[in-house]
């Protein structure tokens, strides 16, 4: 009998983190492939390094390529990079945008012009760039495709967090409402797009985060809890439950 054809993933800033456990936790499934994004060679020695001792489920395979997002790069630039650096895939299932950039949280009133750039071009652009990409390639997955893009409690506007959210706040909201016209857009292909918060995680960027509103204590939320949740809402995602929807890795729907 054939072998089924891998599951395949494509996920952003897979090197530290949330990223890392992500791509352990995909790599120690069978039949997955994952195609795992690192801002330079230093990272992927990083990623490399750290996956050495890890779970590989059966026929699982992680390939790394290269993309840095401080300036974002363009679908047909990501795509060249993407060809190069492996052969060809077939289809993705699954799409992961989770590189990151925080910035100091300053208040609104004092954020300046060049965190907010950058904040969203890593934040807003690059996933919306990244999802251009595989786009096409998404079309050709066996299921319906999936566009889970991190985000943060931070972005909800309803809900506004009651600590300064600096430029990281307005940039993930701008990506929260990229995401959901993804999921309106598209629903003659069946995608199932979700903005997906991971949790106030015991991460660098977690523990800067709890550095700069003057909290003493750690993060409340593990990086395998975190991970272990989210990837459970990403496996159960539909168009009915959380495309469209604002979640948290336990599965509640937040207000944009």
């Amino acid at each position: 009998m054939t072998a089924p054809e891998n599951k395949i993933y494509v996920l952003t800033g897979a090197n530290r983190g949330l990223g890392f456990g992500l791509t352990k936790s995909l790599l120690a499934r069978p039949a997955t492939t994952i195609v795992a994004s690192v801002r330079n060679p230093e990272a992927a020695t990083s990623l490399k390094s750290g996956i050495e001792n890890a779970t590989v489920g059966g026929n699982s395979v992680l390939h790394i390529i290269e993309l840095d997002f401080n300036t974002a790069i363009s679908p047909k630039e990501i795509l060249q990079i993407v060809t190069t650096t492996l052969s060809p895939i077939s289809h993705v299932d699954i799409l992961i945008c989770n590189a990151g950039f925080a910035a100091p949280f300053t208040r609104a009133s004092l954020t300046s012009a060049e965190d907010l750039r950058t904040s969203f071009e890593v934040n807003t652009i690059a996933p919306l760039m990244v999802f251009q990409a595989f786009w096409p390639l998404m079309q050709k997955s066996p299921s319906s495709p999936k566009l889970a893009v991190i985000s943060s409690s931070v972005g909800s506007i309803t809900e506004q967090e009651p600590v300064p959210g600096g430029a990281y706040g307005p940039s993930k909201a701008a990506s929260n409402w990229i995401t959901k016209a993804l999921h309106s857009e598209n629903e003659a292909h069946g995608l199932v797009a979700f903005s997906l918060h991971p949790g106030w995680v015991q991460t660098r960027a977690g523990d800067f985060a709890a550095k700069e509103w003057g909290y003493s204590g750690s993060p409340p939320v593990t990086v395998d809890e975190s991970v272990n949740g989210m990837l459970e809402v990403i496996d159960g995602a539909t168009r009915e439950n959380f495309s469209g929807k604002f979640v948290t890795q336990t599965g509640e729907i937040l207000p944009w």
